[in-house]
């Protein structure tokens, strides 16, 4: 049986977080906000942003160079590779639109994440690519994407990458870093 780890990019294999937060702190002004104020994944529900603000967010983020400069979350390309190194297919499934997909290529080599396939995906469809058995896991941290995957996919194995975004959700395997991937498959 084919072992497969699946990744979100945005919020695990990126430091999205971090780089919103700079875009908040430096052309927003808003010296004091940090990455564990993002309680909310909805950008448009974060009570501390105004509608301008959230306008200004929303089209840096449609903006290919936001993408260049995001950086790696730790452990990224060293769990990546030990994955593969153990016999691994990683296959990232991001939300991401395609015209950001040579742009991801680029930020992924850039930062020697290892991967099998890069797929663009709507969030809903990313169960299309899971699989139903225990050598399946996916690392995501959107909960509400996890909880549709834990109702069709009991077997599969799931982490949820631990982001204040995400914390009123408990399922799966709360990780910290992808380093504890690893750990929890004895690899």
């Amino acid at each position: 049986m084919k072992k497969i780890g699946l990744f979100d990019i945005d919020g695990v294999i990126a430091d999205t977080g971090k780089a919103m937060i700079d875009i908040v702190q430096n052309d927003l002004n808003k010296k004091w906000v940090s990455v564990e104020d993002i309680v909310e994944y909805d950008v448009t529900k974060l009570s501390w942003l105004n509608n301008h603000e959230i306008e200004h967010l929303l089209t840096k983020f449609c903006q290919p160079e936001f993408y260049y400069y995001i950086p790696p979350m730790p452990y990224a390309a060293e769990v990546t590779d030990i994955l593969r190194q153990k016999g691994w297919e990683i296959i990232l499934v991001t939300a991401r639109p395609p015209f950001l997909y040579d742009i991801t290529l680029y930020w992924l080599k850039k930062y020697s994440i290892h991967f099998n396939s890069l797929i663009s995906s709507r969030p809903e469809e990313k169960i299309n690519y899971c699989v139903n058995n225990d050598k399946c896991f996916l690392v995501e941290d959107r909960g509400d994407l996890l909880l549709q995957i834990e109702e069709k996919m009991p077997q599969m194995k799931l982490f949820i990458y631990d982001q204040p975004w995400n914390r009123r959700i408990n399922i799966g395997k709360r990780i910290k870093t992808l380093k504890e991937i690893v750990e929890v498959l004895g690899i």
